[in-house]
């Protein structure tokens, strides 16, 4: 599994896969301070099923449980494969996830943040052993001359996309 991932990049970690210059090589004239990317987190009916998920279908280690018990009632679980992370966050009385939001066709009618993406070798290769694994394929794969992605979905129904760069002949 971990050659079939093989991702190098963090959540988000975009910048880097396309090679375009970092901010900091650039004449910056924003912010004064540096930053990276770190974790993104997604809401899920049950923590440790998702990180469970994760763990099967992706290779996602936890690092960390924790719970909040003050206002929020939160059970929050921290996933590691590599340098990307996932926080895990498990809200007592979280609504569900609305059925257009498992469309990302249909997500991205509405503003907000609608996806993350994974960098993977070969697109065909990984859809393949996810299906045999029984993930749920929300959109594709597409295959074009530049890239090949697919949206999957995870144990909850959030969509997540899995993205392959071709070289340009």
């Amino acid at each position: 599994m971990k050659k079939l991932m093989g991702f190098t990049l963090s959540i988000l970690m975009g910048v880097a896969a396309m090679n375009i210059p970092s901010a900091r090589a650039q004449d910056n004239q924003g912010a004064g301070f540096e930053i990276k990317p770190h974790h993104v987190g997604i809401s899920v009916p049950d923590a440790e099923a998702s990180a469970a998920w994760y763990r099967k279908m992706l290779g996602f280690e936890v690092v960390l449980r924790m719970n909040e018990d003050a206002a929020n009632k939160m059970k929050i679980v921290h996933i590691r494969r590599d340098n990307c992370y996932i926080e895990l966050f498990e809200v007592e009385g979280a609504r569900p996830l609305p059925e257009h939001r498992r469309d990302p066709n249909a997500d991205f009618r509405e503003h907000g943040l609608k996806h993350v993406a994974f960098e993977v070798p070969d697109v065909q290769a990984a859809v393949k052993e996810l299906k045999a694994k029984g993930a749920e394929i929300a959109y594709g794969p597409v295959d074009t001359p530049g890239i090949a992605f697919v949206f999957i979905r995870d144990n909850a129904g959030n969509p997540f996309e899995l993205i392959q760069y071709k070289q340009q002949k």
